[in-house]
């Protein structure tokens, strides 16, 4: 996500001079970019819950990302840097589908893993309320013209898709029996 906010942020300084909808922008992907940078090292705060269960995070790093997310994430580069950095929104928009604090504290009460793991859901669970609400505002204010909420929609859909067809993965592989 950090590198995705940076790169729209990028895209929107270039265009904001003649273009309003990126000028609108700016200012609420240098907050949010802030506000997603939990660690030093992108991802790092998600690697440290990893490294509490004994997953070496060198072993992440060097992951080769799946097919899924290679389209996720590749499919947002190209609408941000081909078309409009609004394209962002539509991935950000899944904030707003947050972890609640109930089903994570039943998470870790059934899982009997360690609540240190669970770091990032439990920030999510709270930062992300009012990060839905404040993208909401920003989108309000936006002179969004059809072009962009198209592009949005798009791009909301495409990143639910690929994150749904990732988890069921993720499930169907866990299920197959050793």
């Amino acid at each position: 996500m950090i590198r995705l906010l940076e790169t729209a942020g990028a895209r929107t300084r270039e265009l904001a001079p003649e273009d309003r909808v990126a000028a609108g922008l700016v200012d609420y992907l240098e907050r949010h970019l802030v506000d997603e940078t939990h660690s030093p090292e992108p991802g790092g705060a998600v690697l440290d819950d990893l490294a509490v269960l004994g997953i070496e995070p060198d072993g992440v790093r060097v992951q080769l990302p799946s097919p899924r997310v290679a389209e996720l994430v590749g499919g947002l580069y190209f609408w941000i840097l081909h078309y409009h950095p609004v394209a962002v929104l539509g991935f950000v928009q899944l904030e707003a589908y947050h972890p609640d604090r109930e089903s994570v504290e039943l998470l870790i009460e059934r899982t009997g893993l360690s609540r240190e793991a669970f770091g990032q859901l439990l920030l999510h669970a709270e930062v992300d309320v009012g990060h839905a609400a404040e993208l909401r505002d920003v989108l309000d204010s936006l002179p969004l013209e059809r072009r962009h909420e198209e592009l949005i929609g798009v791009s909301a859909l495409h990143s639910m898709s690929c994150l749904m067809d990732e988890l069921l993965d993720v499930v169907d592989t866990a299920a197959i029996p050793a």
